[in-house]
């Protein structure tokens, strides 16, 4: 295994938006119903329903890559009584088959606006069990600490919390400046769910600091961290931009795409640099087992 998983890294921060991004929408829908009930505006929620499910598929595939043996991936769920792994897999392939039915309901039923809540209500759901259960697969290797610790399942959450309000914060503003809506405010529950997104991560960043002052491995894998480049990106891309993309969509209920698309590229590539960080902690010390 590489100090950087990438496979792995791209596999939990690409499904972790997805599922954010299901979470917002249904924030959405909850705070918003215009948003269920206007045509315009639902059909832009079909159109991400898409995009969200290619990118939940995409991350699920790419999990693959990170095994000897592909093609032999079934075998996983065969110790699913005792291995976190194996139920990691079972989640992520019922999560893929929740998301493809939620999917198919946003186009399919669209006219049955209580169907479409309730079924991004079980995707949301869903999502968080398989969040939690895909942390769980870290958390129960004892021998690391920088992983053996609750803080891996927040800043899991943290990740699919910031990725998808942010998505679908941005999402509101887009359709509003192409409509000329300027009255509007971006719903606060969606910056809400930026900000509880920054501070987590921002939880993250500080315990990491904290292990400093730590003993054995985690002092080594806290500064292997700290003493990366990527901690800058991270700290500029996820808690300087997140916050400050909150804040301006509070002002101003509007954006262009080509602005809103430039935000969404640095927190995510700040996403990613976070998951990177969390791999090389652990990966980067010797030996590993």
């Amino acid at each position: 295994m590489s100090e950087y998983e990438l496979p792995l890294v791209f596999f939990t921060v690409l499904c972790q938006w997805a599922i954010g991004s299901i979470i917002a929408i249904t924030a959405l829908m909850t705070v918003q119903p215009v948003w269920l009930n206007e045509e315009a505006r639902f059909n832009r929620l079909r159109s991400m329903a898409l995009v969200i499910l290619v990118i939940n598929i995409i991350g699920s595939f790419l999990s693959l890559l990170h095994l000897g043996s592909p093609m032999g991936a079934y075998r996983a769920i065969l110790g699913i009584g005792h291995s976190w792994l194996s139920r990691e897999v079972v989640a992520f392939f019922l999560l893929n088959a929740v998301v493809f039915i939620w999917a198919a309901v946003m186009f399919r039923f669209n006219r049955h606006r209580a169907l479409v809540k309730s079924i991004s209500f079980v995707a949301s759901l869903a999502g968080i069990a398989a969040i939690l259960v895909s942390a769980q697969v870290y958390y129960q290797m004892a021998s690391h600490p920088m992983w053996h610790t609750l803080i891996t399942h927040l800043s899991f959450i943290a990740t699919a919390l910031l990725l998808g309000f942010v998505t679908i914060s941005l999402m509101v503003a887009v359709y509003q400046y192409r409509q000329g809506v300027q009255q509007e405010k971006i719903p606060g529950l969606l910056l809400t769910g930026i900000l509880l997104g920054v501070l987590l991560m921002l939880w993250v960043v500080l315990w990491y600091s904290h292990g400093v002052n730590g003993q054995g491995q985690m002092v080594s894998s806290a500064i292997a961290v700290l003493g990366s480049g990527l901690v800058g990106w991270l700290i500029f891309g996820g808690l300087i931009t997140g916050t400050g993309v909150a804040t301006y969509l509070y002002k101003q209920s509007s954006i262009s795409i080509a602005g809103a698309t430039l935000l969404m590229l640095v927190v995510l590539s700040a996403a990613i640099c976070g998951r990177m960080l969390f791999y090389s902690g652990v990966m980067s010390q010797s030996p590993w087992f």
